[in-house]
C-alpha cells in the first residue's frame, strides 16, 4: 500500500512564478515573525511522513496548512532545507512553481485570500532534525528546526493544531503529541493516524518511531506508555514503577499548585539512548535521555533526586512552556526558570530526608557563577533579532542564575502572592503566548516592590557583584561592588564551629551594616552569606578569611559549609586566595566530609583544579599524597557503596602515577576489587576509556577486549565511535578529527562530546593542541547545524583542562580575526575559555 500517493489531491491550474516578490534573509527575523503573527490566525497543520526501512532512503512528506489571513499580502512559509526538497506546492487549489530561497517559500498575495486559505506542499524532509538511526528516529525541533523537517510558520507565537499521519516499517511502533486515532496495516508498512493536538508551537511538535519496547500502565491521567530501547530487563523492571510514580506525583502537584488540570490529552514517556538533552518537554510525549531515567545498580540518593528533579522539570513544562509559551525566544528563560522552580518544590516532599536548601545552592550557584564571572557573561533576558541565533541563548544563566533570581523574587513578594500571580498568568494566557513584561504586569499589583527596577537589575543586567566585608569592633559592614542586585541573605558569627549569632541581611542599597553584640572566648569567625541565598563573590573580613581557610577549621552546618567552599573557589579564581591554600582546603574538606552533596562538589572542584591549575610536574609531586587520601576513602566501609563509586570515578579521572594506573587496570580486568563495589557494563567502559587515554598495557588491546564485552547494542555503537578518539595511533586520531569536518559525522552529539573530551585530554595535549584552531573554525557552522547546547558543549570539550600560553594565544587570535561572529556565540567561547586565561594569568603572576 502506498499511502503517500493516496493522499495527493487533484491539482487545478499551474502558475509559474519567475522570482520571489520579497527579498528574505535566512532564518525567521523578529520583523517577519511580528508581521506573520499579526496577520495569521486559526492555524492548523495536516502532516504525513513516510519513513522508509533503509537509512539511506529519503523521507517524503506532505503538508496541508489551513489558516485565516486578516490582510491579503505576501505570505512567507519557512522550509530550511535543500531547494530540491520542495516537490510541489498548491495554494487554494492552484499549482504554483515556486523555489525555496534562503530557507523560505514566498507566496505572492495575488494567490491568497482574505479569510480562509489552504496550502498543500509535497516535500522531502531534511535529515538532521529527524535524528535517524538504523532502526529508530525521533524529531527534535527546538528552537527553529521544525522548518528543516516540514514547511511551516516556524515561530513560537503561531500555535497550531497538528494532525499527524505516519507510515512506518511494519515492525516499528510510533508515538506523538496526541493520542493514537487508528492504525492501518499493509504487508510492508503500518500507518499510524494520530488525533488532533491542542494548540502547540512548532518547536514542541514531536514524533518518534522505531524498534522501541513499550510498557504501559493505567493512571488517573489515562494510559501512560513508556517507550524504551534498553535490553536489560532487570534494569527496566527495577526502575519502571518509580518512573510512573514520579510522573503522576509531579502531575498532581502541578495541578494543585496551578489550580489547572493537566492541559493535554495524554502523557507518554520516550527514553532515547544518548539523547542530546536530559529531557525535552514535548506536550503529550516527553523525551528523556535513557540513562537519566533507567538508573543502574543501586543508585545513590543524589542520582535518585536528580532523576526526580528532571521528571518534575519536564512535567512542569507542560504548564510553563507548553500551556503558556513565550512570544519570542528572547524569553525562553521564562519557561525554563519556572520549570526549574516548580521542580525544586515538587521534589521536596518526595525526598523529606534530603537537604533541599543545600541541593538548590550546589545545583545552581556554581554553574551560574561559571558564566557570570566571565567577560562573556550574558543577561538572563537577551536580545534576539533572528531565530537562527536562538540556540545561543541557552546556557547556565538561563538554567541556574534565573532560578536564583526568581527565588529572591518569591521571598520578596511572599509565597502566596507569588503563587496567585502565576495562577493568573497561566489562566490569562492559556493555550497562548506571553512575554516577561506581561507577567510583570500581573505580578506588579501583588507586591510593594518596584518590579521594573528589580527586573532591570536581575533580569536585564550582566554579571555578579562583589560583596566585601569589613569588621570594626562589632560593626560589620558589607559593601556591594558592581551590579546592584537587591537580595536577602544571612550573616553568622561562629564561635569555634558553633553559631553564636545570626543576622538576616536585606541588601538593597550599595552598603549595609549590622552590629554584632556577642562576644566569643575563642577566635571569632564571621561567615557572610551563611544561608547561601546571596548571589555574588563574598569576601570575608581578613581575620575570618584566614580562619575559614585553615584546614583544622570546620563549619557544622552543611549549607554554610558549602557556601564557604563556593566563596573560596571564587576568591581563588579572582586572585584573593592562593592556589596552595585553596587546594589544601579542598583536600582537608574531602577527608572529613560526610554529606554526599557537599562531597560531590568537592570532588568536582579537585578535578578542575588538578587539570587546569597544576603543571604536569606539580601533579606528579602531589599524586602520591592525593592517591593515598582517595584510597583511604575508597576503603572506608562507613561511606555507602554508591558514594564510594563517585569517589572512585574521580580517582580514575585524576590518576597520573603508574601505581594508580595499575590499580585501575586490576579493577577493569577483574583481578582486583573494592569492598562493596560492583561495576556495571557502563562503569567498565568508562574505565577502559581512562586506561586507554593513559595507554596502560596497550590501549588497543584494552579497547578490543572491552568492545567484545559490551552486550548493549546502543552502548556498543557509541563505544565504536568514541574509541577512534582514544587510539594510540596519531594517524587514526587525526582521521577521527577530520571526520568531524562533515556535519553528518557530528551526530549523535553526546558521542562527539565524549570523544572530543578524550581526544583533548591534558595527557594528550601535546598532540591535540594542533587541532585547537581548526576546532574553533568549525564553531559558526556548528551553531547552524547542531542542536541548542552543542556549540557550548563543543567548546567545553575542546578547551577543558587547557592551561598553556599557546592555547590562550590561539583563542585570543581567533577572536580578533573573527569580529563578525555573533556576540552570543563569541560569548560562549569567552565563557568556555575563562579558566584557561585565569590559569595563564596566575602562572604569570608567580
Amino acid at each position: 500500500m502506498n499511502f503517500y500517493r493516496s493522499l495527493l489531491t487533484p491539482l487545478v491550474g499551474i502558475l509559474i512564478l519567475s522570482s520571489c516578490v520579497t527579498q528574505l534573509t535566512p532564518g525567521v527575523s523578529k520583523s517577519l515573525a511580528d508581521s506573520r503573527s499579526a496577520n495569521i490566525k486559526n492555524l492548523e497543520y495536516r502532516l504525513y511522513f513516510s519513513i522508509p526501512n533503509r537509512l539511506s532512503s529519503p523521507v517524503p512528506g506532505r503538508a496541508e496548512l489551513n489558516f485565516e489571513l486578516i490582510n491579503r499580502k505576501d505570505l512567507v512559509i519557512d522550509f530550511m532545507t535543500e531547494a530540491t526538497n520542495l516537490q510541489s506546492i498548491t495554494v487554494n487549489n492552484r499549482l504554483l512553481s515556486i523555489r525555496v530561497k534562503n530557507g523560505h517559500i514566498n507566496i505572492p498575495s495575488k494567490y491568497l485570500l482574505t479569510g480562509q486559505n489552504k496550502v498543500n506542499i509535497d516535500f522531502v524532509s531534511g535529515s538532521p532534525s529527524l535524528n535517524r538511526k538504523a532502526d529508530y528516529l525521533y524529531t527534535l525541533l527546538v528552537p527553529d528546526r521544525a522548518s528543516t523537517v516540514f514547511p511551516c510558520f516556524d515561530q513560537p507565537d503561531l500555535k497550531a493544531a497538528f494532525n499527524l499521519t505516519l507510515e512506518i516499517p511494519k515492525e516499528w511502533v510510533a508515538v506523538a503529541n496526541a493520542p493514537l486515532g487508528k492504525i492501518i496495516e499493509s504487508d510492508t508498512s503500518t500507518v499510524y493516524v494520530f488525533e488532533k493536538t491542542k494548540p502547540v508551537s512548532t518547536y514542541l511538535f514531536a514524533f518518534a518511531c522505531g524498534k522501541f519496547k513499550v510498557a504501559s500502565q493505567p493512571t488517573r491521567y489515562g494510559e501512560m506508555a513508556i517507550y524504551y530501547r534498553d535490553n536489560d530487563s532487570a534494569k527496566v523492571n527495577r526502575n519502571i514503577e518509580a518512573i510512573y510514580e514520579l510522573h503522576t506525583q509531579s502531575l498532581g502537584w502541578m495541578e494543585n499548585y496551578t489550580a489547572i488540570l493537566y492541559p493535554f490529552s495524554k502523557l507518554d514517556i520516550v527514553l532515547i539512548p544518548d539523547f542530546q538533552y536530559n529531557g525535552m518537554e514535548h506536550p503529550g510525549a516527553i523525551y528523556y535521555r535513557e540513562s537519566s531515567i533507567l538508573l543502574e545498580g543501586d543508585p545513590s540518593e543524589n542520582k535518585l533526586l536528580n532523576r526526580a528533579n528532571l521528571i518534575a522539570h519536564e512535567v512542569s513544562h507542560q504548564w510553563f512552556g507548553d500551556l503558556v509559551t513565550m512570544r519570542w525566544f528572547n524569553d525562553v528563560w521564562l519557561k525554563e526558570v519556572f520549570a526549574g522552580l516548580m521542580a525544586d518544590k515538587i521534589v521536596n516532599p518526595q525526598f523529606p530526608e534530603f537537604n533541599h536548601q543545600l541541593s538548590f545552592l550546589l545545583s545552581h550557584y556554581p554553574r551560574a557563577y561559571s558564566v557570570d564571572r566571565t567577560a562573556g557573561a550574558n543577561p538572563i533576558r537577551q536580545e534576539l533579532d533572528n531565530l537562527l541565533n536562538a540556540g545561543s541563548l541557552y546556557g547556565d544563566i538561563i538554567y541556574h542564575k534565573a532560578p536564583i533570581a526568581l527565588m529572591q523574587l518569591e521571598m520578596a513578594m511572599g509565597v502566596s502572592a507569588f503563587q496567585e500571580g502565576l495562577r493568573k498568568y497561566l489562566n490569562t494566557y492559556s493555550m497562548g503566548n506571553a512575554s516577561w513584561d506581561e507577567l510583570i504586569d500581573i505580578l506588579d499589583p501583588l507586591t510593594s516592590l518596584n518590579l521594573s527596577v528589580w527586573s532591570k537589575a536581575w533580569i536585564e543586567s550582566v554579571g555578579m557583584p562583589t560583596l566585601k566585608a569589613t569588621l570594626n569592633d562589632s560593626m560589620y559592614v558589607v559593601k556591594k561592588i558592581g551590579v546592584q542586585l537587591p537580595m536577602v541573605y544571612s550573616v553568622e558569627v561562629l564561635c569555634g564551629s558553633n553559631v553564636n549569632e545570626a543576622k538576616p541581611i536585606q541588601h538593597i542599597q550599595p552598603e549595609v551594616s549590622t552590629l554584632f553584640a556577642s562576644s566569643c572566648e575563642l577566635e571569632r569567625v564571621i561567615v557572610p552569606n551563611a544561608d547561601g541565598l546571596g548571589y555574588g563573590m563574598f569576601v570575608p573580613d581578613s581575620q575570618s578569611l584566614k580562619l575559614l581557610c585553615d584546614s583544622s577549621f570546620r563549619i557544622a552546618d552543611p549549607v554554610t559549609r558549602s557556601a564557604s567552599l563556593i566563596s573560596a573557589n571564587e576568591l581563588f579564581l579572582n586572585g584573593k586566595l592562593d592556589g596552595n591554600t585553596y587546594f589544601n582546603m579542598l583536600l582537608a574538606s574531602l577527608a572529613r566530609e560526610n554529606e554526599p552533596q557537599v562531597r560531590s562538589y568537592i570532588l568536582a572542584s579537585i578535578e578542575t583544579y588538578w587539570w587546569t591549575f597544576l603543571a604536569d610536574s606539580a601533579r606528579e609531586n602531589l599524586s602520591q599524597q592525593v592517591e593515598i587520601q582517595f584510597s583511604k576513602l575508597l576503603l572506608n566501609s562507613s561511606i555507602p557503596a554508591d558514594e564510594r563509586k563517585s569517589i572512585f570515578k574521580t580517582y580514575a579521572r585524576i590518576a597520573v602515577s603508574s601505581n594508580a594506573a595499575e590499580e585501575l587496570y586490576g579493577i577493569w580486568s577483574g583481578n582486583k576489587s573494592l569492598p562493596g563495589l560492583t561495576f556495571t557494563e557502563t562503569d567498565l567502559t568508562f574505565l577502559a576509556y581512562e586506561l586507554a587515554v593513559r595507554n596502560v598495557h596497550n590501549a588497543d588491546s584494552i579497547l578490543d577486549l572491552q568492545e567484545k564485552r559490551i552486550a548493549n547494542p546502543d552502548l556498543l555503537a557509541k563505544f565504536r565511535f568514541v574509541r577512534r578518539a582514544l587510539s594510540p595511533d596519531d594517524a587514526l586520531r587525526d582521521d577521527f578529527f577530520h571526520s568531524l569536518l562533515i556535519p553528518e559525522n557530528r551526530r549523535p552529539e553526546p558521542w562527539v562530546a565524549e570523544a572530543l573530551h578524550y581526544f583533548n585530554h591534558p595527557l594528550r595535549d601535546s598532540f591535540a593542541s594542533q587541532y585547537l584552531r581548526a576546532s574553533l573554525d568549525l564553531l559558526p557552522e556548528i551553531q547552524q547545524t547542531g542542536d541548542i547546547f552543542f556549540p557550548k558543549t563543543w567548546l567545553d570539550a575542546i578547551l577543558w583542562g587547557k592551561n598553556s600560553n599557546q592555547a590562550a594565544e590561539i583563542v585570543s587570535s581567533w577572536l580578533n580575526q573573527h569580529p563578525n561572529v555573533p556576540d552570543n556565540l563569541k560569548n560562549k567561547l569567552i565563557q568556555s575559555s575563562d579558566l584557561l586565561f585565569r590559569a595563564v594569568d596566575k602562572r604569570k603572576k608567580k
